[in-house]
């Protein structure tokens, strides 16, 4: 039977890849536990949606980030903290100070896990 491979299999193959193999080990452990499908022309036309939708929204989201990154390039702007006699800084420029900063200046959220 011909399977498609929905998860990384050891020994088998990678995500994506159509594999030849016996019908018990098919169904009963890779499709059972949900490590494939049967390789149906419906279920590969499905998967080959939906990985060209799964690209099309991390271009999109590449995208976004250019945007921004560009914005920010362009952009310049001052944080005053205290200094020391010897002429360094006292304490640190954080993360919530330069995010404030764009919130302020250029009206950009800057979201910590991006």
């Amino acid at each position: 039977m011909k399977v498609l491979l929905i998860k990384d299999v050891k020994s088998l193959g990678k995500t994506g890849e159509i594999k030849e193999v016996k019908d018990g080990y098919g169904k009963n452990f890779l499709i059972g536990k949900g490590h494939a499908k049967h390789a149906t022309p419906e279920v590969i036309e499905e998967w080959k949606i939906e990985q060209a939708n799964i690209q099309k929204a991390l271009k999109d989201e590449i995208n976004e980030a250019n945007e921004v990154k560009e914005k920010i390039d362009s952009f310049q702007f001052t944080i005053k903290h205290k200094v020391g006699a010897n002429g360094h800084l006292i304490g640190s420029v954080t993360n919530k100070e330069i995010q404030q900063e764009c919130m302020n200046k250029l009206q950009l959220e800057l979201i910590k896990n991006k």
